[in-house]
């Protein structure tokens, strides 16, 4: 039997193992790095971390949803956001693999039968942005890069909030999610962070979950302000949908045309070093409607 084939059926024969509950939880090693950097990268997030850091030239595999920067399509998929396809990522031989989330915790029970290393880095809010950029800037070899970015970005975000703070009344704004259903962005959810750092009072920050549906009723009663179409595609029509819906011609936003569709969805629901972008672009809606 050819080498490659032996190799593959090791690999599913170990697959196998981890998922039928043999992958009990073990802290990672980094071990030190013999030659240069390989590094694998299981998040979009973390795609554009080690591109803004100069360490894209050591990634060596991705996803299939890391598009950013435009670089990143020459480097080979590897797998989906936090699920890796094993075979591929052995392929590429990195010598660390960087995740946010796992569909499969066992997956890491898998490279580590296979001596690769692996690193949780968390970076699903605002304030775990700052320290991603440090802990990958550590990992990949541009520490000071990583410092800086780092810094630079928590300088920021402390400069917002003391500005979101002393800014005034915050218009209500409803964040709309998705269409049918209807689903917006509670308390816990980042996009409500950006709201908030943007100088607006989030509707559904009355709701401790992050992203939920909600009925059309639950927001006419409300009547908030402004509307925020935060859809993965910019060509939505959203902005006319919502001024038809039955019922919402009362609606304080629908009234004085303050529903915005058109965002940066990449800017919005990925927390990465482009995260203050996409504070601006809602800042900027929020201003402008302010001014009128």
């Amino acid at each position: 039997m050819p080498r490659a084939a032996v190799l593959l059926r090791g690999l599913r024969l170990a697959f196998t193992l981890a998922l039928c509950g043999c992958g009990r939880e073990v802290a990672p090693v980094i071990p030190e790095a013999v030659g240069p950097v390989r590094l694998v990268s299981l998040a979009p997030s973390l795609t554009e971390i080690i591109f803004a850091i100069g360490a894209g030239d050591r990634l060596v595999g991705r996803t299939d949803v890391c598009d950013w920067p435009p670089e990143a399509a020459a480097v080979p998929v590897v797998g989906s956001f936090g699920r890796p396809v094993l075979d591929a990522l052995l392929r590429q031989r990195p010598t660390l693999v960087l995740t946010t989330d796992l569909e499969d915790e066992a997956a890491l029970g898998t490279l580590e039968r296979y001596g690769i290393a692996h690193r949780r880095i968390p970076c699903n809010t605002l304030d775990e942005i700052a320290p991603a950029l440090r802990e990958v800037g550590r990992l990949a070899g541009e520490a000071a890069a990583g410092w800086q970015a780092g810094d630079a970005l928590a300088a920021e975000l402390v400069r917002l909030r003391g500005e979101a703070a002393w800014d005034g009344r915050r218009p209500s704004v409803f964040v709309e999610i998705w269409g049918d259903p209807l689903m917006t962005a509670g308390r816990r959810s980042f996009v409500a962070e950006l709201v908030r750092l943007a100088g607006g009072s989030n509707l559904a920050d009355t709701v401790d979950a992050d992203y939920f549906t909600v009925s059309p009723e639950w927001v006419v009663a409300r009547d908030p302000e402004m509307i925020f179409c935060l859809y993965m595609s910019r060509d939505t029509q959203a902005v006319r949908r919502v001024a038809q819906r039955v019922g919402w011609q009362s609606v304080r936003a629908v009234r004085a045309d303050a529903v915005y569709d058109g965002f940066s969805a990449d800017l919005l629901f990925r927390p990465g070093p482009r995260v203050l972008d996409g504070v601006a672009e809602l800042r900027a809606r929020l201003r402008g409607r302010d001014d009128d």
